[in-house]
């Protein structure tokens, strides 16, 4: 079978899609977990490595305490990138991380910006990188960051 191009061109709407504002949602609700989604694709900053190591190491903790609680922690769900954090959690985490992220605001050492007019540069990642909180070979009584 033949797919034919389309022959229309897309045209971009007449908003502002530039607000640089991350986007920022709870996009699945499971029982007692809701799914969240912070996406900084839409910004000209991102997460510095110290930004997302900080926030890592912060959120780990919070997880750890979430586990406590008697919460399974899910693979990939649990991790904060430089352009995307993903965490499956209850509200009160998910509170916690977006009040975190209200004040590494303040500090310019936790962001980077990336996007240089209609350019994207390289995001330097050191070694100052935190591995998500997850379970031991699936087990979920153990845990490791």
């Amino acid at each position: 079978m033949i797919y034919k191009r389309l022959t229309q061109t897309f045209q971009l709407n007449k908003q502002n899609l530039k607000a640089n504002k991350p986007i920022c949602y709870t996009y699945k609700t499971n029982s007692k977990y809701h799914y969240l989604e912070v996406d900084f694709i839409t910004c000209d900053w991102c997460l510095s490595s110290e930004g997302q190591a900080h926030l890592q190491s912060k959120l780990n903790m919070e997880l750890l305490s979430l586990w406590l609680r008697g919460y399974n922690l899910k693979l990939n769900y649990t991790s904060v990138g430089h352009m995307t954090i993903f965490l499956r959690a209850d509200m009160q985490t998910i509170d916690f991380l977006i009040n975190e992220l209200n004040v590494m605001c303040d500090r310019e050492q936790y962001w980077y910006q990336y996007r240089d007019g209609n350019r994207m540069r390289t995001i330097d990642r050191d070694k100052g990188y935190v591995a998500p909180i997850k379970h031991v070979k699936r087990n979920v009584n153990k845990i490791k960051a």
